[in-house]
């Protein structure tokens, strides 16, 4: 993986039943502020809708999309206070996790 060139972040998220809304209202403030991190290009906090030129349905109804100038930039996101205290109260913590499934990818251009 180039450090010069930008990574784009796909993560796909499915919330625990009636914690949609919830689940939704953290994502877009975590996505808000990424947007002022110095190495996000774009952030974007998306739900899934339907449309009948588009019949796939996926079970996670979230999807982030992000871009990043670099490697470095998408590891200094992750170690934000932010990202690490929603991972801490509502992934990591049992009783109060609002996640039921997600997943994250990281992409490049050649």
């Amino acid at each position: 993986m180039s450090s010069n060139s930008s990574v784009f972040v796909v993560s796909e998220w499915s919330a625990q039943e009636n914690k949609e809304n919830e689940l939704w209202d953290q994502l877009k403030k975590i996505m808000d502020l990424s947007r002022k991190e110095p190495g996000c290009i774009r952030a974007h906090a998306t739900r899934q809708i339907t449309h009948p030129g588009s019949p796939g349905i996926s079970k996670y109804t979230i999807v982030l999309l992000q871009e990043y100038a670099n490697i470095e930039a998408f590891d200094k996101h992750c170690a934000q206070n932010y990202v690490q205290d929603f991972f801490k109260n509502y992934i990591e913590n049992n009783n109060r996790s609002i996640i039921n499934d997600w997943t994250c990818r990281l992409f490049q251009e050649p």
